[in-house]
């Protein structure tokens, strides 16, 4: 299902991403996450 010989910036990003959906009910976190899920994806 997942492919895990990403590289560990595309690894801690889909981490991040299914940590804000486990906080799907608390916005707070939710949003938290899923800009950090983001935002690591994006820097270079």
């Amino acid at each position: 299902m997942f492919d895990w010989s990403l590289d560990p910036r595309s690894r801690l990003a889909m981490v991040c991403l299914v940590t804000a959906f486990f906080y799907w009910n608390n916005d707070l976190l939710f949003f938290t996450f899923a800009i950090l899920a983001v935002c690591t994806r994006l820097i270079q």
